[in-house]
């Protein structure tokens, strides 16, 4: 993430740097738009990049099967709970 955040912002700033002696609309006009191409130029680099590592999470999907199943017992217990008889409350009367 950092990555493409600096890319962009470098990208931005040196088109901005480089256009300005043309045309100050220019440098502003073209530095967001070259940030930005060079942002998704980043983001895809990463994703061919890292694009092995993301299909085989095995040891990813585990650790997300049994945070899931924890969640869900969680869940039956707080359902056990609320199934309780209620507590009865104090008449704002009877508390003083």
């Amino acid at each position: 993430m950092f990555l493409i955040m600096f890319a962009a912002v470098i990208a931005g700033l040196l088109t901005m740097s480089v256009t300005a002696s043309t045309s100050l609309l220019l440098a502003v006009m073209a530095g967001p738009l070259a940030g930005s191409a060079t942002g998704l130029c980043a983001a895809l680099f990463l994703a061919w990049h890292r694009g092995s590592e993301w299909k085989s999470d095995d040891e990813l999907d585990q650790q997300t099967d049994a945070m899931v199943s924890a969640l869900r017992s969680l869940a039956e217990q707080g359902r056990a709970v609320d199934g309780a008889p209620a507590i009865p409350m104090a008449k704002p009367s009877q508390a003083a």
